[in-house]
C-alpha cells in the first residue's frame, strides 16, 4: 500500500503536473498550432497529390516504393514538428523569465525534463500519424476510392516504420531540442544544433555504412534498436540535466 501511494503521489503526480502545464502552454501559443496544422496538411496532402493517378497503374511492383515514399512524408512531419516544438517549450519560458521559477519548484529534475520531452514527442508523433491519415483520405477521394488499397498499416514492415520508428524519431528529436535549448538562449542555435544531431543520425544510412533492407524482419530489428537508442539518449540527457548549473546560468 505504501509503495503504491508513493508511486501515485511522487511519480505520477509530478509528471502529470508537468505534462498538463506543458500542454496548456503549448496549445496557448498560436505558432505551435499553426506549425502543427502545416505539418499535418503539407506532409499529408503533398504526397497524395504527387501520387494521384499512379495507384491503378503502378501494380504490385511499384506498390512497396510508393508506400515507403508516402511513409517518408509522415516521418518528415514528425521531424519538422519535433525540431520546432522541443526548443520552443524551453525557449518560451527562458524569454518569459519563468524558467528560473520552474527550476526553483519542488518538482524533481526528471519531471521537469521529462515533461517537456514527452510533450514535444507526443505532439510530433501525433502530427506524423495524422499526416499519414490525411494521405490516405486524400488519396481515396482523388482516386475514387482506390487509394484505400495502399493502406500501409496492413503490412508488417511499413507498419513498423509508421508506428515504432516514428515514435523513436519523435523522442530522439525532442530530447535533442530540449537538452540544447536548456543550455543556449538563442532560438536559431537550438534549431541548428538539433538539426545537426539529426544529420549525424541519418548519415550512416545515407552513406550506406549501415545497409538498409526493406524487409519486415530487418525493419523490425532496426526499429527495436533505434527505439532503445532513443530511450538511452533520453536517459543520458536526464543524467546531464545539471539543474543547479542551469539555475546559476539563468541568474547571470
Amino acid at each position: 500500500m505504501c509503495t503504491c501511494a508513493w508511486w501515485e503521489v511522487g511519480v505520477v503526480s509530478d509528471l502529470r503536473t508537468m505534462l498538463w502545464k506543458e500542454v496548456r502552454e503549448l496549445l496557448a501559443v498560436r505558432r505551435s498550432l499553426v506549425l502543427f496544422l502545416v505539418a499535418v496538411l503539407v506532409f499529408g496532402i503533398l504526397p497524395a497529390v504527387a501520387l494521384h493517378g499512379h495507384h491503378a497503374a503502378s501494380g504490385r511492383v511499384l506498390a512497396p516504393i510508393i508506400n515507403w515514399f508516402r511513409l517518408g512524408y509522415g516521418l518528415f512531419a514528425t521531424l519538422f514538428l519535433g525540431l520546432q516544438t522541443a526548443p520552443d517549450l524551453v525557449l518560451h519560458e527562458r524569454i518569459g523569465r519563468s524558467l528560473d521559477y520552474l527550476l526553483a519548484t519542488r518538482l524533481p529534475d526528471w519531471a521537469i525534463y521529462g515533461g517537456k520531452v514527452l510533450t514535444s514527442a507526443l505532439f510530433a508523433y501525433l502530427a506524423g500519424l495524422l499526416a499519414l491519415a490525411v494521405q490516405l483520405v486524400v488519396s481515396a477521394l482523388m482516386d475514387n476510392g482506390r487509394g484505400w488499397q495502399w493502406l500501409y498499416f496492413g503490412q508488417a514492415d511499413t507498419r513498423t516504420v509508421a508506428l515504432r520508428v516514428m515514435a523513436g524519431l519523435a523522442l530522439y528529436v525532442s530530447v535533442l531540442g530540449t537538452f540544447v535549448a536548456f543550455r543556449v538562449g538563442d532560438q536559431r542555435t537550438a534549431y541548428m544544433v538539433s538539426l545537426v544531431g539529426v544529420v549525424v543520425l541519418i548519415l550512416p544510412l545515407a552513406l550506406n555504412w549501415i545497409p538498409v533492407h526493406f524487409t519486415a524482419e530487418w525493419m523490425g530489428r532496426a526499429a527495436l534498436v533505434f527505439d532503445l537508442f532513443s530511450v538511452a539518449v533520453a536517459f543520458a540527457g536526464l543524467l546531464f540535466f545539471r539543474r543547479q548549473m542551469l539555475v546559476l546560468y539563468l541568474q547571470e
